[in-house]
């Protein structure tokens, strides 16, 4: 068979298969889809693969199908779900998901009309526009998660400025400072190895040294006590690699690292929406194991999370009588029998 001169070269069987299926020449095959292919009679999955494998060789291509899966833009990988998705962003946060995140893919789409309201992404109030990208379902669900958390870091921080001021007779004053900052990257295969594990946070003594760490998880629903808003969530979920993370983390700073959790709800300023922090709370490593319900794995996923009982977790308007009056006990514990486990299978 010949297109414009290009010599392709099939396999005698595969040949046969093809005119088989009425297709008698390179033009009329070149102008099927992937999709129109496979649907002929007689070509199965291996003469398929024989084909495209003869028209790459040769320097061409199927046509493209109208009605093929998109791109997903932040891991360049088709994918069925990948759908138009539509964000209110401040040209900051626009410009930084395209080049950090997006592999330099300007949006499939921008509003020319600015409006005031909030960014979905910094939670900063301004003029923002909405921008469209095409993304895959769980993409799409970590971006919009990322403007929650943002929103828990800055809570998390200005509750923590307000409680560790070193005042007479409170606990002793602690800087907190980020140390694994909250952003979207791009989805790419990493293994296990490289990973690395760090705490959300650590809090400093006016030397300079790292007194703890805290990791920091957020979500919509609140915990028992404390405040907070709605009912209680019954168990605490924490995937088990973030178990081993907090853990390796601990080890890597040689202090305790504590678990914070923040309510985050989301408050309507039409058509955009605010996130706003209504409840924390924190738990000492030391009490996760005790506190350990089941480990299993996530309903429709593989992930192992392991499931605590709400009670291993403390108002955090408690955490600074904790600091001064309970963590040098804990951290003998520490000296004496290591880093406490948080699970086990």
């Amino acid at each position: 068979m010949q297109f414009s001169g290009t010599e392709v070269s099939f396999e005698r069987s595969v040949e046969q298969r093809l005119l088989g299926a009425e297709i008698a020449d390179i033009e009329q095959l070149l102008k099927l889809n992937a999709r129109e292919l496979r649907s002929l009679p007689g070509i199965g999955a291996a003469t398929f693969d024989r084909i495209m494998g003869a028209l790459a060789k040769a320097g061409l291509s199927l046509a493209a199908d109208p009605y093929g899966a998109y791109e997903c833009a932040r891991h360049s990988e088709t994918a069925r779900d990948a759908e138009l998705r539509s964000y209110f962003l401040c040209d900051a946060c626009r410009d930084a998901f395209a080049h950090q995140s997006f592999g330099d893919r300007s949006p499939q789409w921008v509003s020319g009309e600015r409006i005031e309201g909030f960014c979905g992404h910094c939670n900063g109030f301004g003029e923002v526009r909405l921008s469209q990208w095409f993304l895959c379902g769980t993409c799409d669900r970590v971006v919009r998660s990322l403007g929650r958390g943002l929103a828990s870091v800055r809570y998390v921080e200005r509750t923590w400025a307000s409680m560790f001021r070193g005042a007479p007779g409170s606990a002793p004053e602690l800087v907190l400072r980020e140390t694994d900052p909250v952003q979207l990257r791009p989805r790419g295969k990493r293994s296990d190895a490289d990973r690395e594990a760090k705490a959300d946070f650590v809090a400093e003594d006016a030397s300079g040294g790292t007194v703890l760490g805290v990791e920091l998880k957020s979500g919509r629903s609140a915990l028992p006590g404390g405040g907070g808003l709605g009912n209680a969530m019954a168990l605490f979920q924490l995937d088990t690699t973030d178990c081993d993370d907090i853990d390796a983390a601990a080890a890597a700073l040689n202090v305790p690292v504590f678990l914070v959790h923040a309510q985050i709800i989301g408050r309507a300023h039409a058509p955009t929406e605010r996130f706003e922090g209504v409840g924390l709370w924190f738990a000492r490593p030391w009490d996760m194991l005790p506190h350990l319900e089941a480990v299993r794995s996530r309903p429709r996923e593989t992930r192992k999370a392991a499931y605590f009982k709400t009670a291993a977790f403390r108002p955090f308007a408690e955490f600074p009588a904790y600091v001064k009056d309970g963590l040098q006990a804990d951290l003998e514990t520490l000296r004496l029998e290591g880093f406490p486990a948080l699970y086990r299978l």
